[in-house]
């Protein structure tokens, strides 16, 4: 069964938002607020553009989504359209095609983030680099980016090309493997870089820098949070970071606080994959909490979920992975809402110290009691 793990994990064959308060402000402290709590919206509007970035080194171009907070409301903004992310025509309609073809409840039909709004040039930000599943986009969470955004994160996801869903439908994807996992890191890397340089779009702390992934995500995410010591936290979603199908990952040896965000009806990864992420969640030196989602399939926490075949378990009904029994995945909005709540609180608590974000994760079964928590 281990040798099944994260080959499934590809793609075609609202509850509101969370909340950590003010993480926004120049310096750190205590950014959670008990008036916002993070299951809600957090006090910031949140806007959204895409941006190029330049790897010379590679002779490659990354295409990377950025999700960040707006100080003050902006009149007039519209959210971002189909042509605005997919301006190749024959990718947009592609996809629009599996728009249509999906159940209207499954994926996200839109996103709501404001489309190049203004910026605060005279205000740092902490940033989070996010990584997408195998086969996806760079707005494959991107409700959960929303949230963060809405709560003062910058969050900025790379398509990572070769990797993504429209490789996928071209018949030109890349492999699965160790070779893709160090061409993700890579991507991650030039995306910080050009985030930290001086004439970065908007200001952001370098000295609050997080890292997140789903799926392929997870592993990418946990493989640059290990190479890279600047990066002070990591949140890993529907995978173990480490595990024997993708060698490279030491979860021990990243001693920085980690999340684990099992699953509990995985039909991508199993049982197996599960057990690999309490596994994690054991050797990790700590900080460290595993949030466990019941009825949360591999593609609950995505938008993407129910777009193909191949992004169904999330959405629907399914059989239960150790019974026969039909069960309803939670509903997928929820579960997108869910993910960013528990990246706000965690983040909020890791990055900016906010006690309160570590208590709403302790707590996080009162909030909805499809979700438990265990601590290290």
């Amino acid at each position: 069964m281990i040798a099944l793990l994260l080959l499934a994990c590809t793609g075609p064959s609202s509850d509101s938002g969370s909340s950590t308060g003010d993480s926004g402000t120049d310096g750190g402290g205590d950014s959670g607020s008990a008036a916002t709590p993070y299951e809600l919206d957090g006090p910031y509007v949140a806007a959204q553009r895409t941006l190029t970035v330049r790897d010379e080194g590679r002779d490659r171009t990354l295409t990377v989504e950025a999700w960040y907070p707006l100080a003050e409301g902006e009149d007039g903004l519209q959210s971002a359209t189909w042509a605005d992310l997919i301006p190749d025509e024959d990718r947009r309609t592609a996809y629009e095609a599996l728009l249509e073809a999906a159940p209207d409840e499954c994926p996200s039909q839109g996103l709501q983030a404001a489309w190049e709004g203004g910026r605060d040039a005279d205000r740092s930000w902490p940033v989070l680099l996010m990584s997408h599943c195998h086969e996806c986009t760079r707005w494959s969470m991107a409700t959960a980016a929303e949230r963060l955004a809405s709560h003062g994160f910058v969050v900025l996801a790379p398509d990572h090309d070769g990797n993504t869903l429209f490789d996928q439908l071209d018949g030109t994807a890349v492999g699965l493997d160790t070779e893709t996992l160090a061409m993700r890191v890579d991507d991650l890397e030039a995306v910080l870089a050009a985030a930290t340089a001086d004439d970065f779009f908007i200001g952001v702390d370098t000295t609050r820098i997080g890292a997140v992934g789903h799926s392929f995500g997870a592993v990418t995410a946990a493989l640059f949070t290990q190479e890279h010591p600047e990066v002070a936290a990591v949140m890993m979603v529907g995978a173990p970071g480490e595990n024997p199908l993708l060698p490279g990952v030491d979860i021990a040896s990243i001693d920085r606080p980690q999340l684990f965000l099992l699953l509990e009806e995985d039909h991508s990864i199993s049982v197996a994959g599960n057990i690999l992420i309490e596994n994690n969640f054991a050797e990790a030196p700590g900080p460290a909490w595993l949030v466990r989602y019941a009825d949360a399939g591999h593609w609950t926490p995505s938008d993407l979920v129910g777009l193909t075949d191949g992004f169904m378990p999330g959405c629907g009904e399914d059989e239960r992975m150790e019974s026969d029994e039909t069960f309803a995945y939670v509903d997928p909005a929820t579960g997108r809402a869910r993910a960013g709540s528990i990246a706000a609180a965690f983040f909020a608590h890791s990055l900016d110290g906010a006690a309160d974000g570590a208590a709403w994760l302790s707590a996080v079964s009162a909030v909805d009691p499809m979700l438990s928590v265990e601590e290290r």
